[in-house]
């Protein structure tokens, strides 16, 4: 991949050279709202997990419990900054369940397996506009990723970016999953500046969390701009809000 021609800003009096730009995954490039038939068909193969078992769940039970290992998933996310496997969410539900299996059990690695497929099957809408700005802006900045990521891993995140011919504009991604921490912790930002070989003021992280992808990045030491693309969020740290793709490129193409 050729790399494109370096773009210089100030901050405060010091003159920085914008070599690359990184984005946030959800409600950024994807819709992160869940899909209900997503949802529908990750229950089943927890249904299925549960059965090979020998363990039978009443509908409302399974479902209850799917709904629980989410909200203890988010906390993990949220309170510790931690970046959880799907196979830690399905063996929390085994927990619930007194169920204990070895960390080769098959029956899991089936579950987990299942729970990528079905972000294929009911993919998330790309955002309006999202493939047209990563050709123009990738036309001027080595690009790259940096996400947390969901029930999904990280594989399955690349593996849409590739359905959707985007995978080829990022020269990295980095998935908390992978990182074993999460945004706004400085990790999954460390591991993408490495990646990349570059200072963390030359790279500008653009996301829609203000505590995950504004603040990690700046308290990273790099550059930030927030997107309400799905909803406005009030005050930002970042050096630009911007409301859609069309804003985003038009700023970047004045950092000059």
């Amino acid at each position: 991949m050729a790399t494109p021609r370096a773009a210089r800003a100030t901050i405060g009096s010091r003159r920085v050279t914008l070599r690359a730009v990184t984005f946030d995954y959800w409600d950024t490039l994807y819709t992160g709202a869940v899909l209900t038939e997503r949802m529908a068909l990750r229950q089943t193969a927890l249904r299925h997990m549960l059965t090979g078992l020998g363990h039978e769940i009443a509908d409302e039970a399974l479902q209850a419990l799917y709904h629980e290992s989410g909200k203890e998933a988010d906390r993990w996310w949220r309170d510790e900054h931690r970046g959880y496997t799907a196979a830690d969410r399905i063996r929390w539900i085994l927990q619930r369940l007194a169920i204990e299996r070895p960390e080769n059990c098959e029956h899991v690695a089936r579950a987990v397996q299942a729970v990528d497929d079905a972000l294929l099957v009911f993919p998330p809408p790309l955002l309006a506009g999202a493939g047209h700005a990563l050709a123009a802006i990738g036309a001027r900045f080595r690009l790259g990723i940096i996400s947390d990521t969901g029930f999904a891993s990280g594989r399955a995140q690349d593996a849409l970016l590739e359905r959707d011919g985007l995978r080829s504009h990022f020269e990295v991604t980095v998935y908390s999953v992978d990182v074993g921490h999460a945004k706004p912790r400085r990790e999954p930002f460390r591991a993408a500046l490495d990646a990349l070989d570059l200072a963390p003021g030359d790279v500008l992280h653009i996301g829609d969390n203000e505590r995950t992808d504004v603040r990690g990045a700046l308290d990273a030491g790099m550059r930030a701009v927030r997107v309400d693309f799905v909803k406005q969020n009030g005050p930002s740290s970042a050096e630009r809000v911007v409301r859609s793709f069309n804003d985003l490129t038009e700023y970047l193409a004045t950092v000059s």
